[in-house]
């Protein structure tokens, strides 16, 4: 019995001592986690100080603020090209309006053309049909004036 006792605490103690190890690393772990981040960095800092080597922990550290940087010129780039974009819709739909506008002024003068167009070829064809009138009322004068003429000597000799 003494035996069993025995190996009973001997089984208790070894419990006991591996479920302190098992809380003081864990304890260890969960500080080292939450200081892990500046330890890391510090050690880090450190190695290549002494070494003039750069980890791979910091060439990705390097990379991610490259990186970032990158972004952040390509965001400007975007709102830059974006302000472009909307300032030339703007001008596009104000060159729109004035086209519009533009094509309303042609169609305007066109008509107005149009009609002084017509206009003209009506007082043309009665410029036409007042010379013709004209001609002929010469034509009737030269006649009468001829018919005139040979009438008014044998009057004379009549008279």
């Amino acid at each position: 019995m003494k035996l069993i006792h025995l190996l009973w605490r001997i089984i208790w103690n070894i419990k006991t001592i591996v479920i302190t190890l098992f809380f003081v690393s864990s304890v260890v772990l969960n500080v080292a986690l939450f200081l892990g981040g500046s330890l890391y960095s510090t050690i880090n800092n450190g190695f290549e100080t002494l070494t003039g080597i750069q980890t791979v922990g910091s060439k990705h550290e390097s990379t991610i603020e490259k990186l970032g940087d990158d972004v952040a010129t390509e965001r400007q780039e975007k709102i830059r090209f974006k302000n472009e974009l909307d300032k030339s819709s703007k001008q596009c739909t104000s060159q729109s309006s004035l086209e519009r506008q533009l094509q309303g002024q042609l169609a305007g003068i066109s008509a107005q053309l149009e009609a002084e167009r017509q206009a003209k070829r009506s007082l043309t064809r009665r410029i036409d049909s007042q010379i013709n009138q004209i001609m002929s009322e010469q034509s009737k004068n030269q006649e009468l004036k001829s018919q005139l003429m040979l009438c008014s000597p044998t009057e004379q000799n009549d008279g």
